[in-house]
């Protein structure tokens, strides 16, 4: 996967592509299926993936809507608040829940997973139907003829996706250099 916070490049993309989907949805969405890696990690390792059920497309577009749509709502306003001064009503306002803020919240979910599923030597992407194990990234198949998929052609798949992720993440930063956070973390109005 990409470092979790480099998927916020595709909720900013979207934004500037259509004001109208909110970049508080966007941005929460995109990362939100990764909430459940560091969990999984600490308490099921080696009993299942640490990509799993918000990983999958059941999963992302259920509890992953539910928990983004929540978390878009009641937790992201007071903590970018807090953290880079925006006045907290103007994302009260920009957090709303409407159906633009839903299917934002749902377009991000599904870009996560849709941006984690060529890297990985497994993918829940498909889960209940398909096993994860069976499904293996385009990257990771490309580089598997540097090294086992589970290893170096994981390795290179991933580190390959982070760089070009990280170099829009830094376009991003440096296109809005100068101007105020609330462009990055609020987005424009429509």
């Amino acid at each position: 996967m990409p470092f979790t916070l480099l998927h916020y490049s595709i909720a900013y993309a979207l934004h500037r592509g259509e004001k109208r989907f909110p970049l508080p949805a966007l941005a929460v969405g995109s990362v939100f299926p990764d909430i459940e890696v560091p969990f999984l990690a600490v308490f099921f390792s080696g009993i299942v993936p640490d990509h799993f059920i918000l990983h999958s497309l059941v999963g992302g577009l259920t509890l992953g809507t539910i928990g983004a749509v929540l978390t878009t709502r009641f937790i992201y306003p007071s903590v970018i608040s807090l953290l880079f001064g925006i006045e907290e009503e103007r994302l009260k306002e920009a957090c709303s829940i409407s159906p633009m803020m839903v299917s934002s919240c749902i377009i991000g979910i599904v870009g996560h997973i849709l941006l984690d599923y060529p890297m990985h030597w497994y993918n829940a992407i498909f889960w209940p139907w398909v096993e994860p194990t069976n499904v293996i990234g385009p990257f990771v198949l490309y580089f598997s003829s540097v090294g086992q998929i589970p290893g170096a052609a994981f390795t290179l798949a991933n580190g390959t996706t982070n760089l070009f992720m990280l170099l829009i993440f830094v376009y991003i930063m440096a296109h809005e250099w100068g101007n105020r956070w609330e462009n990055i973390w609020v987005g424009e109005k429509q």
